[in-house]
């Protein structure tokens, strides 16, 4: 699937870039790319996902690595994305050490779309970075409907797509593998992930990776 959905990507981009369409062709052929992509990031999920279940786990290639610059660079794409969010990036510490860059960028790609799609629209996600002597911490906020109890059990689970507070899931075109994916890239550091949430307080999700 990924070379005819790459041939499709690359020509619809190919047919924008020329600045030449007009409408009603502009707007179908943006729908098309950002289809492509979508299908594109399926393929992905739905190949780390079989790698990750039936092979011996997500596989990681380390490098020396500065996470600043790397969840920088993923606030950075979401805030393109989705410019009606409200993102707040900070970092504290030495935020260097032995990680694969790509893999870590997953996660927090990930995280950060679960907030958007689940967070209360126009409210602040904050996303934080602090080096601690053996570790790295990365915290993702966001306010919004708490999760229900009862998903918190399967929240890491293969296809789960929770509804936020109980009410209507907003559909993102997602398998409900994004926190999956983001548990077993940081299992494979040797890390760990949890999550706190309340309607209160928001929804916390902190990742803590081995230096």
């Amino acid at each position: 699937l990924r070379s005819p959905l790459g041939a499709v990507a690359t020509a619809s981009q190919f047919m924008l870039d020329t600045g030449e369409l007009t409408e009603p062709h502009l707007t179908l052929t943006t729908r098309i790319a950002h289809s492509a992509r979508r299908m594109t990031q399926m393929v992905h999920d739905l190949l780390d996902f079989t790698v990750g279940r039936l092979g011996s786990g997500v596989p990681i290639t380390r490098g020396d690595v500065d996470l600043a610059t790397v969840v920088r660079q993923s606030v950075e794409e979401m805030a393109v994305a989705r410019p009606e969010s409200v993102l707040q990036f900070t970092t504290s510490g030495d935020l260097r050490g032995r990680w694969d860059a790509a893999r870590v960028s997953q996660v927090a790609a990930n995280l950060l779309g679960n907030a958007v799609q689940h967070g209360a629209p126009k409210t602040l996600i904050s996303v934080t970075l602090h080096g601690e002597p053996t570790e790295v911490v990365l915290r993702l906020h966001n306010y919004g409907p708490a999760i229900p109890a009862s998903d918190f059990d399967g929240l890491f689970s293969p296809f789960k797509r929770f509804r936020s507070g109980g009410g209507t899931s907003r559909d993102s075109g997602s398998l409900g593998l994004g926190l999956y994916i983001a548990e077993r890239i940081v299992s494979a550091h040797g890390g760990s992930i949890d999550v706190r949430s309340s309607a209160e307080a928001g929804t916390l999700f902190t990742v803590r990776l081995p230096r």
